[in-house]
């Protein structure tokens, strides 16, 4: 393989298409590894470490990304973690490479706060539709589907795609996906309250083996 003309890499804990738990309609979803804050209420810290991921050039996953969105006839993805930011540079080397060759709607769940991101790489507002911020906090439920915990904000950039996220926003009705990767059962989403623990024990019991992660 020629070298990445980025010179940067990212490490993929998971890619998952069709995916419509995570986001406004059809998508795909990235999920990085590595991740420093290590949030207590973390509902994914199988992805903290980057060597839980598979490392890729930005280059070899954004031809991944494009022909999968292509396959589903989507223009849509989203992005989750680990922490997204965790390797800033190439994240936003992969972001403009979808946004050049026709990803129009990015979402990206992080732990960071907005205005820090916007301080530290302002150049997100362009390249990113939507970012909800902030950690996880398991005593500080929300009703909405976009985020798990009321302290965690949606910001979006992209203004001509302000009516279907205001829409997806302002939903109660939370959705989840339940799929099979590298022998464990993973739950997408942001499932409510204990949601995950009754999917957890229901799956237990019909396969006692199997792990269960939630990305």
């Amino acid at each position: 393989m020629p070298p990445d003309p980025h010179g940067l890499d990212l490490y993929v804990g998971l890619i998952h298409a069709p995916l419509w738990a995570l986001g406004p309609g059809l998508r795909v979803g990235l999920w990085l590894c590595g991740c420093q804050r290590a949030c207590p209420d973390c509902l994914s810290p199988d992805f903290w470490a980057e060597e839980a991921g598979q490392k890729s050039t930005v280059t070899a996953l954004a031809t991944t990304l494009i022909r999968l969105a292509q396959e589903h006839k989507t223009s849509a993805l989203t992005i989750s973690g680990g922490e997204p930011f965790g390797r800033g540079l190439a994240l936003l080397a992969l972001l403009k490479d979808l946004r050049e060759t026709g990803i129009s709607d990015i979402l990206v769940y992080s732990g960071f706060l907005g205005q820090e991101l916007l301080a530290k790489y302002p150049t997100i507002s362009t390249l990113v539709t939507a970012l909800v911020d902030g950690a996880y906090e398991t005593l500080n439920p929300s009703k909405e589907i976009f985020r798990g915990s009321k302290n965690q904000k949606l910001w979006l950039f992209d203004q001509n795609l302000k009516d279907i996220y205001d829409k997806w926003s302002c939903q109660t009705q939370r959705q989840v996906q339940i799929i099979a990767s590298q022998g464990q059962i993973r739950l997408l989403g942001v499932p409510k309250g204990r949601d995950f623990e009754n999917i957890m024990d229901e799956v237990a019991s019909l396969r006692p083996n199997l792990p269960l992660t939630l990305s």
